[in-house]
């Protein structure tokens, strides 16, 4: 039996996690909210700090990111 990963898939969850941060984000600034976490994703294909990493990279840095307790903690400047 041959297992095949999916590339495509992989960089899809990549992006759509990304975004998800990016949005979650907005709305928190939005409403005057300067920290929220998220869940680590597992087994994706990619590691948590290259998330973290694109999200600081897309917000030019006005987001950006830690691991506490198990999770992600965002912080919105």
């Amino acid at each position: 039996m041959k297992i095949s990963i999916n590339k495509n898939q992989q960089t899809i969850n990549f992006k759509t996690h990304d975004w998800t941060i990016i949005e979650i984000a907005k709305q928190k600034a939005e409403i005057g909210i300067e920290r929220f976490y998220y869940p680590i994703p597992r087994n994706q294909g990619f590691s948590h700090w290259e998330l973290i990493e694109r999200v600081e990279m897309k917000t030019e840095e006005s987001v950006y990111g830690d691991i506490r307790d198990g999770q992600i903690k965002f912080t919105i400047r």
